[in-house]
């Protein structure tokens, strides 16, 4: 029989989990699937191809390596932790989270760097601010909601096999950032990864032209097919930080995040960490 994962990385989208699964990768005593997110237990079609298909991710792993996976989608899905425990029942889980605003904000920009979103994150908070994550949905504000999805997975598992640690973390103190997964694992705590301060996922744009025009003028990208945009994302890049969120705005979000970040932090607080 070929392995299944010892662990996976559940999530969350842009809070690091590109970063931890190139960090892990070098550690010997781990094996990770050569693709990040094979998203098995996230999209129906993958998951009803059964686990032979799954396997076949974790057959490049030696002999006593423990196996493993990234696929930021599984925190939120409402399906995924019942899918995971039915065939992963022991399985270690890590979420990363990320200070929520900053999370939504991030991903709002990744899609605007591939021309995918054409409004504003103003009229994003304005309409379609909701705390009910939906397969299929970019989801800018639900994915940040971490306690609900945690809950969700306490459900099924017991907490000692979850790990929640913070992107913040991992920007400010690295060594004790990976030393506590390493710990978490049950491996080697002494192994040096580097660099550790690398971006594995930088935010940048395409210099060229035709990419620069949709860019600057998102609303023309609404009618344009996907494989027309990839057409657009060639040569030279260069970095791009987003402007500052508007005060308004922020104040909103501030407000909506406010019950769900006091219920995280009352979790974290009584967990044995």
């Amino acid at each position: 029989m070929m392995p299944l994962p010892d662990f996976l990385i559940i999530g969350s989208q842009k809070a690091g989990s590109t970063t931890l699964y190139h960090v892990l990768r070098q550690h010997p005593q781990l094996y990770l699937s050569p693709r990040k997110e094979i998203n098995f237990f996230f999209h129906d079609d993958l998951y009803e191809r059964g686990v032979a298909f799954y396997e076949r991710f974790f057959q490049g792993a030696a002999p006593g390596q423990l196996c493993g996976e990234a696929s930021p989608g599984y925190i939120c899905h409402p399906q995924a932790p019942e899918r995971i425990f039915r065939l992963l029942p022991r399985v270690r889980l890590i979420l990363t989270v990320r200070e929520p605003i900053a999370r939504a904000y991030s991903q709002y920009w990744d899609n605007r760097r591939h021309l995918s979103e054409w409004r504003t994150f103003d009229e994003i908070a304005r309409l379609y601010l909701d705390d009910n994550y939906q397969p299929g949905r970019p989801g800018y504000f639900s994915r940040g909601v971490y306690i609900r999805y945690i809950q969700r997975y306490l459900e099924f598992f017991p907490a000692r096999q979850l790990l929640v640690v913070a992107f913040e973390e991992m920007l400010k103190s690295p060594s004790a950032f990976y030393r506590r997964i390493f710990e978490f694992l049950g491996i080697d705590t002494e192994f040096d990864p580097l660099p550790y301060h690398r971006a594995y996922n930088p935010s940048s744009i395409w210099k060229n032209p035709l990419y620069l025009y949709f860019f600057r003028h998102p609303s023309r990208t609404r009618w344009l097919p996907a494989t027309a945009r990839r057409l657009l994302f060639w040569g030279p890049k260069e970095r791009f930080s987003p402007p500052p969120i508007a005060a308004a705005t922020r104040q909103k979000l501030e407000a909506f995040y406010r019950p769900w970040n006091e219920a995280l932090f009352a979790f974290l607080r009584d967990r044995p960490w």
